[in-house]
C-alpha cells in the first residue's frame, strides 16, 4: 500500500512539473511574423474570445517551432477620452434664391477680412422681384481652433415637430466643395410621451474653412438659430470590434429575447436594432455565465427607429460596463404591444486586446489557448518591454494571425473530473457507513445480551 501510495505521489509530481505543451490547449492560431524583430504583437480577435476557458485570458499562450513557450503580456487596453469636446459657435449665413434653384447655381458674393474670416455675404438671383427662399447656409468655419468631429444644430421646432436631412460641403476658397456629409438626418419629435432628438450630425476629415449647408428642394426650409462645432478631443475614442449574435431564442416570459455571445468578449457597447420601422420601446438587458445562474441587470435603455420624409433614425449605441457574459436576455416593455412581431438584432461592440510576446526560438509560432486547468502564465507589461510607456520603449513590429485549427479540442475546455474529491466523499460516505454497522453490531450485541440474562427475581 505504502509503494502504491508513493507511486501516485511521484507521477502527480511528474504531471505537476512537465513543461506545457500544444497539445495541451483547445485551439490554436499561426502567427505570421516578417524580419528579426525581438517583440512582435497581436490583436485577439473573437474567435480567440470564444475559445478560452478562462474570461481572464490565463489560457493563452504562445509557442516556438520547438514547442516552448515564451514570454507574452497583455497590453492595456487603449482608454476613450474622458473630458467633453469643447464647443464653439460659428458664424452662418443664410443662401437664398428662387424656389427650385439648386444651391450651386445660386448668385453669391461674399465679403471677407484679410484673414479669411467671412463679415458678410449676399445670395440671390438677378431677377430681385421673385419670391427667394432659404436654400441653405454658409457656415465660418475659420473660428475653430482646432479639427471639428461633428456640427451641433439649434432650431426653431414647429409645433408638428421636425424631421428632414442635411448635406454638407466644404472649401477651402469658397469656388471647389467637397461633399462631406450627405442625407444626414435631423429630427426633433414627440412620440408616445417621449422626446426625440438628433441635432448631431459627425464629421469626418478633412476639414475646411468654409462649411456649406444645404437640403433637397422637396423639404421645408430649416431656420436655424444657431451652428456650433465640436471640436475634436485630445484623445479619440478609441474603434471598437462588433459580432452580430446568432438569431435569439424565446424567453420564458412574452417579450423576452436570449442571446448567446458564446465566449468570453469583454464587450462594452451594445447595439439593438429593431425589426419594424415606427417602433419605440423600452428595454432591460441582463446576463449570465452559466444556465444556473441568477439573470444579473446591466442596462436599462429607450430604443427607437422612425422613418419620416424618407428618412430613418435609430436609436445610438447603449454603454455598458466592460465585462464579459456568455447570455444576454433582452426583455421589452410589452406596454403599447412592445416591439410587434420579429426579434431586434442585437451586436456587441469592445476595445480589442493586444499582446505582445518575445520571439525567442525559431519560427513559426502559434498562439495556443482553451486550457480549463491552465494557470496564469502572462507577464505584466511593463516586465517584458524595455522601457514600456516611455519615449525610450523597445519597438514591437505587429504580426498577422492566421485561421485558427483545433488542438486537443472541446474536452481541454471542460473542467476535468476532480478524483480527489470524489475519493475524498467517497471515504467520507464508506466512514459514515463503517461506522453506522459497528454502531448497528453493537446494538445487536447488546440486545442479545439483555435478552439471555435472567430477570432478578426468577427461582433457580
Amino acid at each position: 500500500m505504502k509503494r502504491l501510495a508513493g507511486a501516485v505521489l511521484a507521477l502527480c509530481v511528474t504531471a505537476a512539473g512537465a513543461a506545457e505543451k500544444p497539445g495541451d490547449f483547445a485551439y490554436a492560431m499561426p502567427v505570421a511574423t516578417e524580419g528579426g524583430e525581438a517583440f512582435y504583437q497581436v490583436e485577439l480577435p473573437a474567435a480567440l474570445y470564444r475559445g478560452v476557458a478562462h474570461a481572464d485570458l490565463r489560457d493563452v499562450r504562445v509557442f516556438n517551432a520547438q514547442n516552448e513557450t515564451v514570454p507574452h503580456a497583455i497590453r492595456p487596453r487603449a482608454p476613450g477620452s474622458s473630458a467633453a469636446p469643447e464647443t464653439v459657435r460659428l458664424p452662418f449665413f443664410p443662401l437664398r434664391g428662387e424656389p427650385g434653384r439648386e444651391v450651386e447655381d445660386l448668385h453669391v458674393r461674399v465679403q471677407k477680412r484679410s484673414d479669411g474670416t467671412v463679415v458678410d455675404i449676399r445670395s440671390g438671383d438677378k431677377n430681385a422681384g421673385r419670391r427667394h427662399v432659404t436654400r441653405g447656409y454658409l457656415v465660418d468655419a475659420s473660428h475653430a481652433r482646432q479639427g471639428i468631429q461633428a456640427l451641433l444644430f439649434e432650431w426653431k421646432t414647429p409645433r408638428e415637430g421636425f424631421s428632414g436631412k442635411v448635406s454638407i460641403e466644404g472649401s477651402d476658397d469658397l469656388a471647389r466643395w467637397n461633399t462631406m456629409v450627405r442625407d444626414a438626418s435631423l429630427l426633433d419629435l414627440e412620440f408616445g410621451g417621449h422626446r426625440l432628438e438628433k441635432k448631431r450630425i459627425d464629421i469626418r476629415p478633412p476639414h475646411y474653412r468654409y462649411l456649406r449647408v444645404s437640403w433637397p428642394q422637396s423639404q421645408k426650409e430649416i431656420e436655424f438659430s444657431a451652428i456650433r462645432a465640436e471640436h475634436v478631443p485630445a484623445h479619440m475614442e478609441p474603434q471598437r470590434a462588433w459580432l452580430t449574435l446568432s438569431a435569439p431564442a424565446a424567453g420564458k416570459n412574452p417579450g423576452e429575447h436570449e442571446y448567446e455571445v458564446g465566449g468570453a468578449i469583454p464587450f462594452d457597447r451594445l447595439r439593438v436594432e429593431l425589426p419594424q420601422a415606427n417602433t419605440v420601446a423600452q428595454i432591460q438587458i441582463f446576463t449570465r455565465d452559466k444556465p444556473s445562474d441568477e439573470w444579473r441587470a446591466l442596462a436599462s435603455a429607450l430604443v427607437y427607429r422612425l422613418r419620416r420624409d424618407g428618412s430613418e433614425v435609430a436609436s445610438p449605441e447603449i454603454a455598458v460596463s466592460g465585462r464579459s457574459a456568455r447570455t444576454l436576455l433582452l426583455r421589452v416593455d410589452q406596454r403599447g404591444g412592445g416591439i410587434g412581431s420579429g426579434a431586434p438584432a442585437v451586436y456587441v461592440g469592445w476595445l480589442p486586446q493586444q499582446l505582445v510576446f518575445a520571439a525567442r526560438g525559431e519560427g513559426p509560432f502559434r498562439l495556443a489557448y482553451g486550457a480549463h486547468t491552465a494557470q496564469a502564465a502572462a507577464f505584466p507589461i511593463n516586465s517584458l518591454l524595455p522601457g514600456y510607456g516611455t519615449d525610450r520603449q523597445f519597438a514591437v513590429k505587429p504580426a498577422k494571425l492566421g485561421e485558427a485549427v483545433t488542438l486537443a479540442g472541446e474536452k481541454q475546455r471542460r473542467a476535468p473530473i476532480d478524483y480527489r474529491r470524489w475519493i475524498l466523499w467517497m471515504s467520507l460516505i464508506l466512514g459514515v457507513a463503517v461506522v453506522g454497522l459497528m454502531a448497528y453490531r453493537l446494538f445487536r450485541q447488546m440486545a442479545r445480551g439483555q435478552a439471555e440474562k435472567p430477570p432478578p427475581n426468577a427461582r433457580t
